[in-house]
């Protein structure tokens, strides 16, 4: 079995769903530490032809506090706020309709309160979307092994572990992080997956702008493209 062991993206680029699709077990990395500055509660949209970072607003969000424990900072109105920012800015695009009718029913399918709630239900929203047949998981419901000064490295290996995992896959910038030699002492294939250079027309009007949330993707490439799309990666 493989599996991916991620913090929780809000709305994250190709790049994360094509790991988790990359994956049978993905589990959400729920119980470490929050990332200042990081891609939990924040990422890209398209605004006049650039790039442009979109905050969900957080209460006391620090590194020193668990991405589940940490809240949302009135919801309802960054969420009202959000949805007319994408109105405006890709109303045009070929896929609007369909793309902005998800993203509205996932943002209101409740009140969320919690920062790990909202991004780990955007990503299994994306995945039932792309009809992934991924299992999600959450790390702060495995009794897995897990110290404040522990390397990263053995609290995956420990998941691993638990699940009877045979392959783990890790993105492509967290190659200096883990030990090869080290997994496969614990017979697991370690690989890192990276995404091919993928590029569509945004509006016809401005060069390629990479990397953003998959809402651009969805909005210029629509479902179907987009599940083909999730294939675009090399594992190394």
């Amino acid at each position: 079995m493989t599996i991916a062991v991620m913090q929780p993206y809000l709305l994250a680029y190709l790049g994360y769903y094509q790991l988790v699709n990359a994956s049978d077990t993905f589990v959400f990395f729920d119980d470490v530490n929050f990332i200042n500055k990081g891609w939990i509660n924040r990422n890209q949209t398209l605004q006049q032809g650039k790039a442009t970072m979109f905050t969900v607003p957080l209460i006391k969000a620090s590194q020193n506090r668990k991405i589940n424990e940490i809240e949302l900072a009135d919801f309802p109105k960054w969420r009202k706020d959000f949805l007319k920012s994408i109105e405006f800015n890709y109303k045009k695009a070929p896929f609007y309709a369909e793309t902005y009718d998800w993203l509205q029913h996932f943002i209101h399918a409740k009140n969320y309160t919690n920062i790990s709630e909202i991004t780990c239900e955007s990503i299994i929203s994306i995945a039932d979307l792309l009809e992934m047949k991924t299992q999600f998981k959450f790390s702060s419901k495995m009794d897995y092994q897990t110290k404040e000064d522990m390397p990263g490295g053995e609290k995956i290996l420990s998941i691993c572990n638990l699940l009877n995992a045979t392959n783990y896959i890790n993105p492509i910038n967290g190659q200096s992080l883990y030990n090869k030699e080290q997994f496969d002492q614990q017979n697991v294939q370690l690989n890192f997956i990276k995404m091919d250079e993928i590029s569509y027309v945004q509006f016809g009007k401005n060069d390629f702008v990479p990397y953003l949330s998959i809402i651009d993707v969805l909005m210029f490439n629509g479902i179907e493209e987009t599940k083909i799309l999730l294939s675009n990666y090399t594992l190394i």
